[in-house]
């Protein structure tokens, strides 16, 4: 009984003491992995401080691309680029992180950041994908108005690279400015309302004509001559709101005529289509408060300045600007057919019945433009042409 108790002892002993030294051991692996990871790490930035390990460069390939546009969304998709010297073997793991913007007229449109971006030996490049912010397109319209039809252009980016000696920003920033020398909308409608310039007149028996309106020049002319001549029209942007864009329509009004005619026109018709959508339309409208009364009449051969003011409303704008940056919704890519019509209708004080001008529709004028916001290899251009200012206007 001793021997085989003595037996057992020492068995439990041994285990005791294997025991033992394994949870030493096992104790002491952190700070063993410690050790080597540290060693790894002061490893690295020697070689890297050597110049054997190097930091990756990066930036932007361009300013970006526009990726997939529909009627619910409109994609940028940014390249950014990494140049990775470090030889095969070496590897700093996720070190890339971008953060960029992209801003026009000072709107900020789109934004996005991505992280953890891999960094493969050598050269290589990874897209960053953002959705335009279609809530803020009435704020860039308001300031593209207000700046006079120019687009500013400024992307942003930040690309940090993670080294062993800390984190190393590669800024990059990308400016262009477009259409600083064309306003294609405003120019679209004042050529259409120059369009009407022509004289329009029709004579009619003095006997129809109340004697009211007859003064004492027509001697023993049996026929009177009713109508006006418009020697010039042109059009303005007005105030502009968060809400809604003002136009206003002037024409510079002659009477040649033997009676004096209103100043005021009775209606007018104007309809504005970029890429068929349609932004400004008014089959009435209103009278600006620089226009002469609905009472005011031009006296013959007089000439009198009138203007007509139309409004639209800017969340027509989100419409248009996904057509214009759709290649199958206009003429190209970042580009706008602009038609725009214009007739107004005057009263014939002499007959009762009404002057229309021009006479048997509206006008049309038709153009484009096109932009480069994010197209690469593309001019902006604009084919739509202000009306000669006449000698003495």
């Amino acid at each position: 009984m001793s021997e085989a108790g003595s037996a057992d002892s020492g068995s439990s002993g041994t285990n005791g003491g294997n025991g033992s030294r394994l949870g030493a051991l096992v104790a002491t692996w952190p700070r063993k992995i410690g050790v080597v990871l540290g060693g790894f790490v002061g490893l690295v930035l020697v070689l890297y401080l050597l110049g054997i390990v190097g930091a990756p460069a990066a930036g932007l390939a361009d300013r970006g691309d526009w990726g997939e546009v529909t009627d619910q969304r409109t994609e940028i998709v940014t390249t950014v680029w990494v140049d990775n010297p470090n030889p095969v073997g070496v590897s700093l793991g996720n070190a890339v992180t971008a953060e960029y913007g992209i801003v026009l007229n000072d709107v900020l449109l789109a934004e996005g950041t991505k992280s953890d971006i891999q960094v493969p030996k050598g050269n290589s490049t990874t897209e960053l994908r953002t959705d335009l912010i279609n809530e803020r397109l009435s704020d860039w319209w308001v300031a593209y108005v207000r700046a006079d039809e120019t687009v500013a252009l400024d992307v942003n980016a930040t690309v940090n690279v993670n080294t062993p000696v800390g984190t190393v920003p590669y800024e990059v920033r990308r400016q262009r400015t477009m259409l600083n020398e064309s306003t294609p909308v405003i120019d679209a409608l004042s050529a259409a309302v120059n369009e009407t310039s022509d004289t329009y007149t029709e004579s009619v028996s003095a006997s129809e004509v109340d004697d009211s309106l007859l003064g004492d020049t027509l001697g023993d002319s049996d026929t009177v001559t009713v109508g006006y001549e418009v020697r010039r029209g042109w059009a303005t942007w007005g105030e502009v709101t968060e809400n809604e864009t003002t136009v206003q329509f002037h024409m510079l009004v002659h009477n040649p005529g033997d009676v004096p005619v209103p100043a005021a026109p009775d209606g007018i018709g104007v309809s504005v289509d970029m890429n068929d959508v349609r932004t400004f339309e008014a089959e009435s409208g209103e009278l600006s408060a620089g226009s002469a009364g609905t009472d005011t009449v031009i006296a013959p051969g007089e000439t009198r300045e009138v203007t007509y003011t139309v409004t639209m409303d800017n969340d027509r704008v989100d419409d248009w600007f996904t057509s214009h940056v759709r290649a199958d919704a206009g003429p190209g890519a970042e580009a706008t057919a602009v038609s725009a019509q214009f007739q107004v209708v005057f009263d014939n004080p002499a007959t009762g019945g009404e002057i229309r001008v021009p006479r048997d529709s509206p006008i049309t004028y038709d153009c484009a433009f096109q932009t480069a916001i994010l197209v690469d290899g593309q001019n902006s251009t604009s084919t739509c042409e202000p009306p000669a200012v006449p000698t003495g206007n």
